[in-house]
């Protein structure tokens, strides 16, 4: 009895199709891999913002620190989101105005200007937002800063984000860069001599015509975790299809 007869074509066939199949396979599996490490990655960064906002409320609840805290704070790192109530005065002379900085929808600036107080440390702080001119997109609007001993309050937060600097926006004067695209605390101590120990955003009105709308912090985990779902999905996707086209569908046609 003579058995089926593979004839060399056919032999070739399968070998063409069992490396094409082997191949679509190892595919398959990366993206697969690839997509689902991702999503994980997601839901890391997710655990994480949700510790940071924890322990941010956590720090807001803390009593608010005065003047005299400052001698005794630990690590800066360890401020952020502390609540302020201190005394000083402006020092105007020193004020900021840092470019493209949008609030409610609107392009503008950020107002910072160092406050010193009455026991020596300074402050930088971000006054509030207003509005860049419509006409004069260069003109920087008159902002009002009181002078002598005053009260303020906010809260420590980072220094502003950093935007993508492609030439130099400075408007210089009397040698003193008020026009910025960024600032950097410790840049800003060693070109002003001045012993800033934190960043601060002013939350109380000063009479000053600027916006304190400031954003309310939050985790952003929602957000991740919704990535995360997106990730996982392409990597089920991924081996839905394989398993669609390369064994479902074959296994009918034999």
């Amino acid at each position: 009895m003579i058995g089926n007869v593979i004839k060399p074509a056919e032999q070739a066939s399968i070998a063409m199709f069992s490396r094409t199949w082997f191949v679509i396979l190892l595919a398959a599996l990366l993206v697969s891999g690839v997509t689902a490490r991702l999503g994980f990655w997601q839901l890391s960064r997710a655990q994480t913002k949700e510790t940071l906002n924890a322990m941010s409320e956590s720090r807001q609840r803390e009593p608010a620190l005065h003047n005299a805290d400052w001698t005794s704070l630990p690590a800066p790192d360890t401020w952020l989101q502390r609540s302020v109530d201190v005394e000083g005065q402006w020092l105007a002379s020193l004020t900021i105005y840092l470019d493209n900085r949008s609030m409610k929808s609107q392009t503008g600036f950020f107002v910072l200007t160092p406050f010193q107080l009455t026991n020596g440390p300074v402050l930088l702080v971000q006054r509030g937002w207003v509005a860049r001119d419509r006409v004069r997109s260069d003109f920087l609007p008159p902002v009002h800063t009181p002078q002598g001993k005053m009260r303020i309050q906010g809260k420590i937060v980072p220094s502003p984000s950093k935007l993508m600097e492609l030439g130099s926006s400075a408007q210089v004067k009397e040698g003193f860069a008020v026009l910025r695209q960024n600032v950097d605390l410790e840049a800003f101590r060693v070109e002003t001599k001045l012993p800033f120990v934190a960043t601060l955003q002013q939350t109380n009105d000063t009479s000053d015509g600027l916006i304190r709308d400031w954003p309310y912090s939050i985790s952003g985990a929602d957000k991740n975790r919704g990535y995360a779902f997106q990730w996982f999905a392409l990597s089920a996707l991924a081996l839905i299809l394989f398993a669609w086209f390369q064994v479902w569908k074959k296994i009918k046609h034999v």
